[in-house]
């Protein structure tokens, strides 16, 4: 095969690769965490789900309502709040 057309065969390859590279997606860190502690699969982590939170939970609840939302999970996990 000519460099050419190892060039062109290799220029064919990427072209219909990168989409199915592009919509790879990573893993969040937060995804596990959150699935691990929000038992009943509500979208909140709330009740006896809590139990673990007590201590943390006033800075993580930053609404207030009692519930710890997936929004709110991120922030604390992400600025070092929840490990």
């Amino acid at each position: 095969m000519s460099k050419l057309a190892g060039l062109a065969a290799a220029l064919a390859m990427s072209l219909v690769a990168a989409p199915a590279l592009a919509q790879t997606k990573l893993p969040n860190p937060v995804d596990a965490k959150f699935a691990a502690a929000d038992v009943d699969k509500s979208g909140h982590i709330d009740g006896k789900e809590l139990e673990s939170f007590k201590v943390q939970m006033a800075k993580i609840d930053t609404d207030k309502d009692g519930k710890i939302s997936r929004q709110e999970l991120d922030v604390a996990v992400m600025t070092g709040l929840l490990k």
